[in-house]
């Protein structure tokens, strides 16, 4: 797997990783503002919700799919209140659904839209080359580590438009193996003491900036 990741960096340009960085430093920050509110009042605003689960299950499910089929959209910082609602364990398994949702209809949006799309979105078409990225011997855990380091909010649009080595079930089965670890990492944190949370901010705070270092020096 170690050509695979240097292939698939190789591909990619700090013109397509630091917008993703500069979106992904904003949810960071909404989802911050959503987890201090939650923990600020938490009786008032679980009250409030309990009252309309079965309204909020839909909302959070539907907009959990919007933001995979909607690149500049995102609802994480739903996920603090889903989780006073809910618990980490349900929260998790309703952002995982939702991710697979938005990803399969994606795909299949570029798969029947292909032409609208190019003409709607050409700088995509730069992205044609995808199925080289794709190892045959390795095809889901190929797209499972695109997802990883790829603009995932364009991923399954691109694999619909031009890979043929892909189909909706490698797209929905690739979204769940590599989202799992993000769903209950979201899921689970808002239950974490406040110190820790403190902890893994800052911890991630320096991943972040080691990210943007490496993709500001890769400018071609």
């Amino acid at each position: 797997m170690t050509h695979l990741s240097e292939s698939i960096e190789a591909a990619l340009t700090r013109r397509d990783l630091l917008p993703s960085a500069t979106s992904l430093l904003w949810v960071v920050f909404l989802f911050a503002a959503a987890l201090a509110l939650t923990n600020l009042y938490a009786a008032p605003i679980s009250a409030a919700l309990g009252a309309h689960g079965n309204l909020g299950f839909i909302i959070f499910f539907g907009t959990t799919a919007l933001a995979v089929v909607l690149p500049l959209f995102s609802n994480l910082p739903l996920v603090p209140f889903a989780v006073l609602l809910w618990g980490p364990w349900p929260t998790a398994l309703i952002l995982l659904l939702g991710w697979v949702a938005g990803a399969v209809l994606s795909f299949e949006m570029a798969r029947h839209m292909q032409t609208q799309m190019l003409k709607r979105f050409p700088k995509v078409a730069r992205y044609a080359q995808i199925d080289r990225l794709i190892r045959p011997q390795h095809h889901v855990w190929s797209l499972v580590l695109l997802r990883m380091t790829f603009p995932v909010d364009i991923l399954s649009y691109v694999l619909g438009l031009f890979s043929r080595k892909t189909s909706v079930l490698d797209n929905a089965l690739s979204t769940a193996i590599g989202g799992a670890p993000f769903a209950l990492l979201f899921a689970f944190f808002p239950a974490l003491p406040i110190g820790l949370q403190a902890l893994v901010f800052g911890a991630s705070g320096l991943v972040f900036g080691l990210y943007v270092m490496w993709a500001l020096r890769h400018p071609h």
